[in-house]
């Protein structure tokens, strides 16, 4: 069970945050698109989770009833998605194809991904989620490695790697989705849960808060990376081999993570990972052009500090919707709602702002370009962690049991 578990967590690992590093450098390269008129549409299309997440997550729990039929549908939204993204050219307005595709593609990754976890609480109840998380999130992040290195070994042959990826990952979402299928109707259980939207449990709350928080600044980074180490250390040759790195540390820290978790205390634990990211993004900003041997320890540790994240908050969460009986569906309904609502605020947000103060995506080797991206990359994200971490603290303050 475990595996099949970690192997569709693989798949669907490659279909989420890798999307929101690739798929802005591709649509401004590929149809000069500005930063700008990107993270408006990105807001935009995150707006629709204010109500789609949450309903999805009463959908994935209305069906538990139905078996791997809804994760099938899932999966076929997701697969169809993918390929309009990459696969097919834009054939009407570049931001419109760029909006339908991610529209359907996210519309099947929010359900897959609010099932997957429901079935982690499900399966292995209160006390397990630690150990389910180390599976879960190891293959999340295998996924997301798999999904930086793609496009650019895939184009090793002169075709386009972006295309090569979208077939790739529409193979391996199918054969992870055969493979759970047959667990689905064994695992999940129907019983008596609180069934409302939004959790009215206050710890519940101020999960979700600082969960919110916390994905800010993996947000910023994650739109910004590519252009950062293009334009600022002028390293685009190793730029992939260097994402590679960050994910793969992120991969291999996770079971650390949790033994340490379970040792001494989860949220306790996030502190010493949110403490390593913030001396890391300080130190990015300080960076020169070239520094290659730098900027690979900061991805290795800002990676550590991901691996926490993706490994314990899902543990801590899952483990609180056990203990308060709430529906695990609607409960990572609104997870995934508040992890896709920080990319989007950030993007929305951010890239406006700093095309305002300078940054111009025709000339990004300016030297006001380049500090404008340097401050949005680095310290604007210091920025959001010192606060979420404050914000850490104060709920370690209300509950000395989390």
């Amino acid at each position: 069970m475990l595996w099949r578990y970690a192997l569709f967590s693989c798949a669907l690992g490659m279909a989420g945050l890798p999307i929101y590093i690739h798929a802005p450098k591709y649509f401004v390269e590929q149809y000069e698109i500005s930063l700008a008129t990107l993270g408006l549409t990105l807001l935009l299309l995150r707006s629709i989770d204010f109500f789609q997440d949450p309903l999805l997550g009463r959908l994935a729990s209305s069906t538990v009833s139905r078996g791997s039929v809804p994760l099938w549908i899932a999966t076929a939204f997701m697969c169809f998605g993918m390929i309009l993204l990459f696969a097919i050219p834009a054939f009407i307005s570049p931001i419109l194809w760029f909006s339908i595709s991610l529209i359907i593609l996210f519309s099947g990754f929010s359900f897959a991904y609010i099932r997957i976890y429901a079935l982690g609480v499900e399966a292995f109840g209160m006390e397990g989620q630690i150990k389910i998380a180390k599976w879960r999130e190891v293959g999340t992040l295998i996924g997301i490695c798999l999904a930086a290195a793609a496009p650019t070994i895939l184009s090793i042959a002169g075709s386009s790697g972006y295309k090569n990826f979208a077939f790739l990952f529409c193979s391996l979402i199918i054969i992870a989705t055969f493979l759970m299928s047959s667990y689905l109707s064994n695992f999940f259980k129907v019983q008596k849960q609180t069934t409302s939207v939004f959790p009215k449990d206050a710890g519940l709350q101020r999960l979700l808060l600082f969960v919110f928080l916390n994905a800010m600044p993996v947000a910023v980074t994650s739109t910004l990376y590519l252009f950062y180490v293009d334009h600022v250390l002028g390293l685009e040759a190793v730029g992939g081999p260097l994402l590679i790195l960050f994910f793969l540390s992120a991969a291999f820290s996770a079971p650390l993570w949790t033994r340490w978790a379970e040792q001494f205390g989860a949220l306790r634990v996030l502190r010493i990972s949110m403490l390593v990211s913030i001396l890391s993004f300080f130190w990015a900003y300080n960076l020169n052009a070239g520094e290659v041997i730098a900027f690979s320890i900061i991805c290795f540790a800002t990676g550590l500090s991901l691996g926490a994240d993706m490994t314990i908050l899902p543990a801590i969460f899952a483990k609180r919707l056990a203990k308060t009986k709430h529906d695990p569906n609607t409960g990572f309904g609104i997870w995934n709602f508040s992890n896709k609502l920080a990319l989007a605020l950030t993007a929305g947000i951010l890239l406006p702002i700093m095309e305002l103060a300078g940054f111009e995506t025709q000339d990004m080797r300016s030297s006001l370009s380049r500090e404008v991206l340097t401050i949005s990359y680095a310290i604007v994200p210091c920025g959001l962690k010192i606060f979420a971490l404050i914000w850490l603290q104060n709920m370690i303050g209300r509950n000395k049991n989390l």
